[in-house]
């Protein structure tokens, strides 16, 4: 029996506070819980060191599902991973976005301290079509892709060779 989508993702962060404006007004996710964490039962399910504490601040969306999780842990943050797409782990969320809002979004990501990679650009993706993206690095470095996808439309004329490339 599989599991459901993605419920949240859980990013630390330096300042709880910081990161969850810029995801506020990025995103337009609003702000929902709020809470201090830590103590044993935190500590032994998520394999912490004993008095790890830290804030936490979900951030959420159009739906519950893929919220954002802010933690911003006690002690000095570091940023480890150097070598970027081969760094094992996470390497990016990414974000739908409709494409008519897309020069919009940008404009607002970087106006909000983001460092843009490029501005949108559109790529063709073998046996998909074509897709509309930006990659920005949140105020704490982490990469967020924000992407417009064809309709499944789009999709399906695509791979019968109807669209024009």
């Amino acid at each position: 029996m599989p599991v459901s989508e993605v419920h949240h993702v859980a990013m630390t962060v330096s300042d709880v506070d910081r990161a969850a404006d810029f995801y506020e007004k990025a995103l337009g996710y609003r702000r929902t819980l709020r809470s201090n964490v830590g103590g044993p039962g935190i500590e032994e399910a998520l394999g912490l060191p004993e008095g790890t504490t830290g804030k936490v601040q979900y951030m959420q969306g159009p739906s519950q599902i893929g919220q954002l999780e802010l933690i911003e842990w006690n002690g000095t943050k570091r940023r480890t991973a150097s070598a970027g797409h081969l760094e094992l782990g996470t390497f990016l969320l990414s974000f739908q976005v409709p494409h008519e809002e897309m020069d919009e979004v940008y404009k607002r990501v970087s106006g909000l301290g983001a460092e843009c990679l490029s501005p949108p650009h559109r790529t063709l993706l073998e046996n998909y079509g074509h897709i509309t993206a930006f990659a920005a690095r949140d105020l704490d470095g982490n990469l967020l892709e924000f992407v417009s996808l064809p309709s499944r439309e789009e999709i399906k004329a695509f791979r019968a060779g109807e669209a024009e490339s």
